[in-house]
């Protein structure tokens, strides 16, 4: 299994499976050429502005990721690097988590799933931003985790402020999960995670905050 090359692509244009939700996101295709079937996600569709700033930025944030996750269960294999604004990883069959309403995904799914997380923190890796369309219910109703261009890696000494930082993703990587699971099961939250759900730490409250103001002010 290896990445095409952007002639490769050209020669046969993969299809397009999900458009960038914003001007600044990668598209995602399916190149599925001579039985090997692949994910594209890829800049090059972007203004050049994008390209030459966050996209080839983007790019080298998740193949670092897929890199160092690769002995992972639940992470789609990484193919490697078409060029400096896209990369390829295996093709899971499945649906993501928006797909399913609450009851359908079976129950130990989400002990799965946080399984799963607990294996990528240990790799040294943080997800970042975790949400319903980056979980997919693979074969089996095996967990994967896709998505990676918000991910913060474990780096510095014990204690450093970048550890720090590291642990406080992790963190916010737990909630997450803990928020999909109640939404899909929320019966099976034990009393610790309803308390963690509704406790949120204060730098948590704080950045939701800022996210809040944020957002507020881009749409005037």
């Amino acid at each position: 299994m290896q990445a095409p090359t952007r002639e490769a692509l050209r020669a046969h244009p993969p299809h397009r499976f999900r458009a960038g939700r914003n001007a600044t996101k990668a598209d995602i295709f399916i190149w599925d050429v001579d039985g090997v079937r692949l994910v594209v996600k890829d800049y090059a569709p972007r203004s050049a502005w994008v390209r030459g700033t966050m996209g080839r930025a983007m790019v080298r944030r998740e193949v670092r990721a897929y890199s160092l996750l690769q002995d992972c269960p639940g992470i789609p294999r990484f193919a490697g690097q078409v060029d400096s604004l896209a990369f390829a990883v295996e093709f899971v069959e499945g649906r993501d988590l928006s797909h399913f309403r609450p009851g359908e995904v079976p129950v130990e799914f989400f002990q799965k799933l946080q399984r799963l997380l607990d294996s990528v923190h240990r790799a040294g890796v943080a997800q970042g931003d975790i949400h319903h369309r980056d979980v997919l219910v693979g074969p089996d109703n095996e967990p994967f985790l896709v998505d990676f261009s918000t991910a913060a890696f474990r780096q510095g000494s014990v204690g450093s402020l970048r550890q720090k930082l590291f642990q406080a993703v992790c963190g916010s990587d737990r909630r997450s999960v803990l928020k999909l699971k109640h939404r899909h099961v929320p019966h099976l939250l034990t009393e610790a995670e309803h308390y963690e759900l509704t406790h949120p730490p204060l730098w948590y409250r704080l950045a939701k905050r800022i996210r809040s103001l944020w957002r507020t002010g881009r749409r005037k």
